[in-house]
């Protein structure tokens, strides 16, 4: 679904707080942020599709501007509470940086309750509420 559908599918989702944890993230060679949404615990990512390119005859290169409506999202999981996220996300930093940094967070919600004593992650961002 698309980012709109997203907030449209739960208004909770909308109004509510997010922490971003990071906007570089790699997923099969595309870029994404990852955030959580705080009313709910949903700990989602947000792929952008590869810009399009398009060339003028004189070669010149413009990058094709996309819509909120290509920017793919996914929930991974549902964590309850900020001391949850922080340490299921606890290590971010360095696996987003990995090709497969989307397979270690959903490993690491996958086994949140052995992560409760990591320590807390700081987000990237937090997101204000609408």
């Amino acid at each position: 679904m698309d980012i709109e559908g997203f907030y449209a599918e739960n208004e909770r989702r909308r109004h509510s707080a997010e922490l971003e944890f990071g906007r570089e993230w790699q997923d099969a060679g595309v870029r994404s942020e990852v955030s959580w949404v705080e009313d709910t615990g949903e700990l989602y990512v947000m792929r952008e599709p590869t810009a399009a390119v398009t060339g003028s005859g004189a070669g010149d290169l413009e990058l094709v501007p996309m819509s909120e409506h290509q920017l793919g999202v996914e929930v991974l999981g549902v964590v309850t509470g900020r001391d949850a996220i922080g340490a299921v996300m606890s290590g971010w930093e360095d696996a987003m940086r990995k090709p497969d940094g989307i397979a270690w967070l959903r490993d690491r919600i996958e086994h949140a309750d052995e992560h409760a004593g990591d320590a807390p992650a700081t987000p990237s961002d937090t997101l204000s509420e609408d």
